[in-house]
């Protein structure tokens, strides 16, 4: 009955009610909620992706209230380095092809996490930035490091404290975890002056089916995005996506350009993706339950690689504990396979992966090399592998277990 409610009927984006199951990764834990203790309590959800053949969205076939899952945020952006780079290389192209002004342009990111994306505008001499951030502990982090930030979610109520009109308004992978995406699109819309821009960066549906990255579903990304979903997604506000390009954030990710202009000069980038879309087949069904035929292979694999391996009297560690692994631990019903894990985030230690229950430490738990080092956070593993050199004799990809050996 309690979950009922958290149901999703109809497709967030268009509003068709006749919805199509894609993959179902079984009753999951809350990715990024860590447990105090092994055997502390923990809620339990559907973990099911739905398609609409209308407007092509995917999206999550419950939406757990926002409050369970940003309220206090593990996940710090700025933990990683080649993520830092990403933001001020972004920072440093947008400055220049937008034409921002140092001292009058206002530039906003929403669900601004510890201002990763704003400190390389800071660091250029920007005056006017604002980060809107709903995990407290993290707007309190940024606002310690001099990076304006509101404590909220970008709502209507919230948007009439904001008096100015914005110049660039960034959303990095914001735009998955939102349940309210039109009062959030409508918001953002408002906040924007007339020549203003919105630069969107979301994980890219089609990198996930063509990549089989699974993992990167979770109850925090309620939804899916493919171009020609957000591209049917923004018409309906009259705003126009004019230009689209492939970033490699997050096993792969797709960054659009958002204005209020409706006769806006379109770049060919657009109509290039939507065409690569459409011959991938991201409009037809099929398309989606061969990506689940693949994924639930993917488990038969994985249990029989990891069987073989502690077979051989291997002692398996692993490394990185990122939402995806929580995902991944939780579908392939791993636990005491994996003696503990480590990490480099501090919050994380000391705590246990909800589900499975595994336990979080630093890299110091480490006392000798003779163990398998599985790598969880498999988008780092080459980072990974060569900053741990001491930690391990033999460093594996959780990747390479899902195929057939």
């Amino acid at each position: 009955n309690l979950l009922l409610k958290y149901y999703k009927f109809d497709c967030r984006s268009c509003g068709n009610t006749n919805l199509k199951r894609v993959v179902s990764l079984g009753y999951q834990p809350l990715a990024n909620n860590l447990l105090r203790k092994s055997n502390e309590e923990c809620e339990l959800y559907p973990l099911e992706v739905n398609y609409c053949e209308k407007c092509y969205n995917c999206q999550l076939s419950v939406a757990v209230d926002p409050k369970k899952m940003f309220s206090n945020y593990l996940y710090t952006s700025s933990t990683s380095k080649s993520f830092r780079d990403h933001f001020v290389d972004a920072a440093k192209k947008y400055a220049k092809d937008l034409k921002l002004n140092k001292k009058k342009s206002l530039i906003i990111d929403v669900g601004s996490n510890d201002g990763v994306a704003l400190k390389p505008f800071l660091e250029m001499g920007y005056k006017n930035i604002l980060g809107i951030e709903p995990a407290k502990n993290l707007a309190k982090l940024a606002n310690k490091n001099k990076i304006k930030t509101f404590h909220g979610f970008l709502t209507q109520k919230n948007v009439k404290k904001i008096k100015k009109k914005a110049d660039l308004i960034l959303a990095s992978n914001v735009f998955a975890h939102s349940d309210n995406l039109k009062e959030m699109a409508e918001c953002m819309l408002s906040l924007l002056s007339s020549k203003g821009t919105i630069i969107i960066e979301v994980q890219y549906l089609m990198n996930t089916l063509k990549d089989l990255t699974f993992d990167n579903i979770y109850h925090e990304h309620y939804n899916y995005w493919s171009l020609i979903s957000l591209k049917n997604f923004f018409n309906q506000f009259n705003a126009t996506i004019y230009k689209a390009e492939r970033v490699n954030t997050h096993g792969g990710s797709i960054r659009v350009y958002v204005k209020k202009n409706q006769k806006m000069k379109i770049d060919k980038s657009v109509q290039q993706l939507i065409k690569e879309e459409l011959n991938y087949g991201m409009d037809d069904f099929k398309t989606y339950q061969k990506f689940a035929d693949k994924v639930y292979k993917i488990r038969e694999n994985v249990i029989k690689n990891i069987s073989n391996l502690r077979n051989k009297g291997e002692k398996i560690i692993g490394f990185g504990a990122p939402a995806k692994a929580t995902t991944a631990l939780n579908f392939f019903g791993i636990s005491n396979q994996i003696d503990f894990i480590v990490e480099d985030n501090k919050l994380k230690h000391k705590k246990f992966i909800p589900g499975v229950k595994i336990p979080i430490h630093s890299k110091e738990k480490i006392k000798d090399i003779n163990n398998t080092m599985l790598v969880l956070a498999w988008n780092f593993f080459d980072d990974i592998k060569k900053n741990n050199k001491g930690l391990s004799k033999n460093f594996i990809n959780i990747k390479s277990l899902e195929k057939n050996s």
